[in-house]
Parts: structure tokens; sequence; C-alpha cells
């Protein structure tokens, strides 16, 4: 004889949802400033990283530098530096972290 009893659920969505997408909610940070600043200055993302020569910057770590997914706080260091070495060619002032991003690093 086999019993199967009602189901229990939780109003909680939380508590049902699997760690790795709570994890990828935590890690996406929206839209960040450095994409309008490079929409105005009509860059894209190969303007940064061929400035960044040699120091490890890819279009990779650029688009989700732009798009908000969460970077480490080196990485945003390089995507700065990339992005106020581009605006120094074009007789742009520099932008400090604050108005390129809306988050510290981790």
């Amino acid at each position: 004889m086999s019993s199967v009893g009602p189901s229990i659920t939780s109003g909680d969505e939380s508590a049902a949802r699997p760690d790795s997408e709570l994890q990828k909610m935590e890690m996406d940070m929206g839209l960040q400033p450095l994409d309008a600043l490079l929409e105005a200055d009509g860059m894209d993302n190969h303007a940064l990283v061929a400035v960044a020569v040699g120091t490890g910057l890819t279009h990779k770590v650029v688009q989700k530098a732009r798009k908000g997914r969460q970077l480490t706080a080196r990485a945003q260091k390089k995507v700065l530096a990339a992005l106020n070495g581009a605006r120094k060619t074009r007789d742009l002032p520099s932008v400090g972290h604050s108005g390129a991003f809306n988050y510290i690093g981790r």
C-alpha cells in the first residue's frame, strides 16, 4: 500500500529557487554608467581593449562591465584605466570609479 501525502509548499519563493539562480541575481548589477559613457563618446568595446594592450583586458570583460555582470575590483580598475586612456586620446576628461560603475567590485 503506497500513500502519497499532500505536498508542502512554502510561501517564500526564494526557498524554492536553486542556489545558482540566486547567485546569478546577486551577480547582475544592471546596466552601468560605463555603457552610457562609451555610447556618448562614440566608443565600442574594442576601443578599450586596444588601449589596454598587455593588461589582459578582453572584449568579454568589457562587455560584462558594460552590462553589469559583477566584476572583481581588479577587473574594474583595468576597465577604468582603459576608459581613461581612450578618453585621453580624444582630449576628454578622465572619469572616476563612481562615474563608470555603480558598485564596488568584489
